[in-house]
């Protein structure tokens, strides 16, 4: 059982990088789930963290110390009109499916999220994928759009689909483009990751 002294949602560190290409080899290996089919190397997720986290939350969920998934946002689009919004991925040891650390991902990296002030949260989730879709759909996504066919991988084409959720985030009018993470108040980014530990107190 997990409990709040073992189980907890943190900032990622550079220390991360191993357990999180660990997490992320498989679904590269044997899945469509991402359509990156290269594996990355550890300072390339340690690059990759350190780009992230000059802008946008980078989290790791851990259990007894121990890394079990992570979840970040990135840029949707590079263009300076598109700075509301960002792009997530999420990932979690398999053997850690399905008890509630999903959830308790996104809480944290959407209540950051709007902190900063970003508006349109995107989802792009390879189908056939029913636990990303529900687990999209139980926080509010909208569905937009399938694209079929943008990528083949594990000698199939796959088809993408693409999910939004609006949040009240700032309005660009008054508040201009989002806050980085890392110039928010720390007690914005300690309480969104303490609820979101909260979350997980006595879950199995």
């Amino acid at each position: 059982m997990t409990n709040g002294n073992s189980f907890s949602i943190r900032m990622a560190q550079p220390k991360d990088a191993r357990a999180i290409l660990d997490i992320y080899a498989p679904y590269v290996r044997d899945t469509a789930i991402t359509l990156t089919s290269k594996m990355p190397r550890v300072d390339e997720v340690r690059k990759k963290m350190h780009i992230v986290k000059k802008t946008f939350p980078y989290l790791v969920c851990t259990v007894e110390n121990k890394v079990v998934g992570f979840a970040y946002a990135d840029k949707d689009r590079p263009h300076e009109a598109c700075c509301w919004n960002a792009e997530l991925s999420i990932y979690l040891d398999p053997n850690f499916h399905g008890r509630g650390m999903a959830k308790a991902l996104y809480t944290a990296l959407f209540q950051i999220l709007k902190a900063q002030g970003f508006c349109n949260l995107y989802a792009v989730i390879t189908l056939p994928n029913e636990a990303s879709v529900a687990l999209h759909k139980s926080f509010g996504f909208k569905e937009l759009a399938v694209h079929e066919g943008v990528g083949y991988k594990l000698g199939e084409w796959q088809d993408v689909l693409w999910m939004l959720l609006r949040i009240d985030g700032a309005n660009p009018e008054t508040h201009g483009p989002p806050t980085p993470c890392k110039k928010l108040r720390d007690n914005e980014v300690d309480t969104a990751l303490m609820m979101a530990t909260a979350l997980m107190v006595g879950v199995q």
